[in-house]
């Protein structure tokens, strides 16, 4: 699977990277845009939110750098039924909007607690102990705290958010300054957490809730003085990669598991042989759910076939039918439904079937 990408490029640092060639990616230029950088003014979320109204939260979204971390607030805004927030950050980004209230990239996860009334929970994971301590305390009544210290010891406070928001979809926001400077580079302080361990918080988050969306930020910008600098972008470029391959893997199990738990419950028949068709060619020989499938199609092998056809998914059709195989009076009916359907490349592999199977008696069958 390719997880839908969105790329939002405000400094121009993801020209410099290529971790997302060859993905399904829409890009969106902001560039030009001004009163961004760690700070948004009305015009320019209003120009923002304007070119995100062709998307929804779904999918994996990058931000850029930190400096734009409050992107995160548009992306959830989006969601319009309850859920909970999943931060990884090494900061808070609980501090009270100053510049006459401006959303900032230090204010936005307050700012969502204050403003959506659809989140019902936050975890916030990374920051140093000492950091929530500077939050308000009205604040942290709908925050789950997991400092940089947790994260090290115990994780109940993790798995009892897990257990009180399984019933809700979740949205994943992480800021790459949670990760160690060997791992990658961003304009800000950096924690002490390795890849290897997001990837376990990951996990298990994937596997006790629905994630909706997820989002990445944490880039070096191309205005920040560094004498790393092709180093620097060279690691981000890299641990994006990784982050991505993650989470496009998370969101495909995820999704694949959904399918499979539509397919056993659902009464709808049409919706049921579309499910098996599309999970019995992508699944491995030795799946088990394969056979699940296969069994299913042996029972509605007719009106596969014939789906197939019409849908001109022919590498497909010549997949089922040798492997279920079909007597004559079925190729002929296959034949009426690829004609029927313009279908020529399935008109000529099945007139080849059926001379294979006695060849021609009284019909002759044209292209």
């Amino acid at each position: 699977m390719n997880t839908k990408t969105v790329i939002m490029d405000f400094s121009g640092v993801y020209k410099e990277e290529n971790f997302y060639c060859g993905k399904d990616t829409g890009w969106m230029d902001f560039t030009k845009t001004t009163g961004v950088n760690c700070y948004c003014t009305e015009e320019a979320e209003k120009e923002i939110k304007k070119k995100l109204q062709e998307f929804d939260c779904s999918g994996i979204h990058f931000l850029d750098s930190g400096n734009y971390h409050y992107l995160s607030k548009f992306w959830v805004e989006k969601i319009e039924e309850p859920f909970a927030l999943v931060v990884f950050d090494n900061h808070t980004d609980m501090q009270e909007a100053s510049f006459w209230g401006l959303l900032s990239c230090g204010s936005w996860v307050r700012e969502c607690i204050l403003s959506n009334q659809y989140i019902k929970e936050v975890c916030v994971i990374g920051p140093p102990k000492k950091a929530f301590l500077e939050c308000e305390k009205e604040i942290l009544e709908k925050v789950t705290p997991i400092s940089r210290e947790d994260m090290k010891q115990e994780k109940s406070k993790w798995y009892e958010f897990l257990k009180r928001n399984k019933e809700i979809p979740v949205y994943v926001s992480l800021d790459k300054d949670i990760l160690t400077v060997e791992e990658a580079r961003t304009n800000w302080d950096q924690g002490d957490v390795s890849f290897e361990e997001i990837e376990k918080w990951l996990h298990e988050l994937f596997s006790k809730c629905f994630v909706l969306g997820a989002d990445v930020c944490g880039e070096h910008t191309p205005d920040t003085t560094s004498v790393s600098r092709q180093e620097d972008i060279e690691k981000n470029n890299v641990v994006n990669g990784k982050l991505w391959e993650l989470l496009d893997n998370k969101f495909t199990e995820q999704e694949e598991s959904q399918m499979d738990k539509v397919f056993l419950e659902t009464k709808q028949a049409d919706k049921k042989l579309a499910i098996a068709l599309l999970r019995y060619f992508d699944l491995e020989k030795e799946d088990k759910r394969k056979k699940l499938y296969g069994e299913y199609l042996k029972l509605r092998f007719r009106p596969a076939v014939e789906l197939l056809i019409k849908n001109k998914e022919n590498k497909k059709m010549t997949e089922l039918i040798k492997e279920q195989g079909a007597e004559g009076n079925l190729i002929d009916s296959f034949l009426k439904t690829a004609v029927k359907y313009g279908n020529q490349e399935a008109q000529v592999f099945l007139l080849q079937e059926k001379e294979a199977l006695g060849g021609f008696q009284e019909k002759s069958w044209k292209l």
